[in-house]
């Protein structure tokens, strides 16, 4: 990895008092994300087949827990991560695309989805999640042929009662929405933003989302005209204290619920490979959630009836190395009372769960947060490791 002193240009601390020493911290982050990416293994794909077997999963729609089939298509990658942006800090799914100059083809794309498209029973598994690991709604990522096909295939399947498809904002159009819905007529719709933080500057400097809110506005007009908005919220990025983090979650929850979101989807930071968290980690400047401050966040929203928040239950692709965890004595039951309340929406699974472990979260709540740019400075730590 590059001298990551050099990286900051001599710079030896951050005053967030302008926007040019906002924007020199964010090309530092993005820098150090080029970096990290450069030192995935090359790895040669079979551009025919899907990045991962489909993972079935649960999820509450209509009242009903059902099963749900999550295909992961094989692309390129995310044009975010691949291009001048370099991706999100805690996001893992480059490592497992191609990330070849030469676009994956609309037929090798067709080929991918009708293959596992015809292994899945939808009369058990009525919900389907199809990712390409990047935006569904990007010509860039995959071609209007090959997303004109596979949605043909899907509406002409009858026992598909939802999908589900994820997007950046910026590729969210009134022609693409429309196109879907045409496409999908009687099926219930949803189109994924990670939104993630509410706060302009957190979300760039934390997550390196490269939007803003009120790209995210837009695209939510736009949805919730002819389809349903789904968000995902991430919980504890890089940078912030545990407080803040839940704090910042309950709040970009409700903003998200008010713009229509029909589902909230609270994802809990994890550590997968070649990303920061992965680097922050492994320095010791990083840990993943406590699943307490999981449980919180679900306790403090209120959500009006039709919409719903459930909670991701860590089944990334890739598989993270780490994941939320209060103590060897109560994490599986916190998370399987996490599990109940995914499958009824009912709160009353998360009451009277306790644990001696539960002074450290608040210990951990109550700790007074460091000045904002020494936390961002910490990250040349890392340097002392290399």
């Amino acid at each position: 990895m590059k001298n990551l002193e050099n990286m900051l240009g001599g710079v030896q601390a951050f005053d967030f008092s302008g926007p040019s020493e906002k924007a020199r911290y964010y090309r530092f982050i993005s820098q150090l994300l080029e970096d990290i990416h450069g030192k995935i293994p090359t790895e040669t794909y079979d551009t025919q087949k899907v990045a991962a077997p489909t993972d079935i999963r649960e999820e509450i729609f209509a009242g009903v827990n059902y099963k749900r089939a999550v295909m992961f298509l094989l692309s390129n990658g995310c044009e975010w991560a691949l291009k001048d942006g370099h991706g999100c800090t805690m996001c893992g799914h480059l490592a497992r695309q191609t990330r070849t100059a030469e676009a994956v083809s609309t037929a090798e794309y067709m080929h991918q989805f009708n293959e596992e498209f015809d292994k899945i029973d939808f009369k058990e598994f009525p919900l389907l999640n199809l990712y390409n690991n990047g935006s569904f709604f990007n010509d860039n990522e995959i071609s209007h042929e090959a997303r004109q096909g596979i949605l043909e295939r899907i509406g002409r399947e009858k026992d598909i009662k939802m999908v589900v498809f994820e997007t950046r904002p910026e590729f969210v159009t009134e022609a693409g929405i429309k196109e879907v819905k045409e496409l999908l007529p009687g099926k219930h719709v949803e189109v994924a933003i990670g939104l993630e933080i509410k706060d302009d500057f957190y979300r760039t400097i934390c997550i390196n989302k490269g939007f803003t809110l009120k790209q995210y506005d837009q695209a939510a007009r736009i949805i919730t005209k002819d389809l349903h908005l789904r968000t995902y919220v991430l919980l504890k990025p890089p940078f912030l204290t545990e407080k803040e983090s839940i704090d910042f979650a309950v709040e970009v929850i409700e903003y998200a619920l008010e713009r229509g979101s029909r589902t909230i989807s609270l994802e809990a930071c994890t550590v997968q490979a070649y990303t920061l968290v992965d680097y922050l980690y492994e320095a010791g400047l990083y840990s993943p959630p406590y699943l307490w401050s999981i449980v919180e966040v679900v306790r403090r929203v209120r959500v009006p009836e039709g919409q719903k928040l459930i909670v991701g239950m860590f089944q990334f692709y890739p598989s993270p190395s780490k994941t939320p965890f209060n103590c060897d004595r109560c994490s599986d039951r916190f998370l399987e009372a996490l599990r109940k309340y995914n499958r009824t929406l009912d709160k009353r699974h998360l009451e009277d769960l306790s644990c001696e472990c539960k002074s450290e979260w608040q210990e951990a709540l109550a700790a007074p947060p460091p000045p904002f740019e020494d936390r961002l400075n910490n990250i040349k730590q890392i340097n002392k490791r290399k």
